[in-house]
């Protein structure tokens, strides 16, 4: 188990298909009167995403054994961030 799991290609087509679906998530909130914001706030996703990849392959490099750990970590934020942005009602902002 902890061999699949610890598994470099898993771990990163697991982070591009979360980043993907958290993506399609982010784009069909209602961003009516965020203005130039709503550009930024739709691709914080994706910004999770490629750190998520970045902090995997320089743990891969450094620590051998649990790097499934930054994935899942990873996972969960762009999932949060993601709920985060299709529950905010961005007509109330200023």
């Amino acid at each position: 188990m902890i061999s699949i799991l610890n598994n470099p290609k898993n771990n990163i087509i697991a982070v591009i298909i979360v980043e993907i679906i958290t993506l399609s998530i982010s784009f069909s909130a209602d961003y009516s009167g965020a203005g130039m914001l709503a550009v930024i706030l739709k691709w914080i996703p994706a910004l999770i995403g490629i750190t998520t990849l970045i902090l995997y392959f320089v743990s891969r490099l450094l620590i051998k054994k649990y790097n499934w750990i930054v994935t899942i970590i990873g996972i969960i934020s762009m999932f949060i961030a993601a709920y985060n942005l299709y529950i905010t009602d961005f007509s109330q902002t200023v």
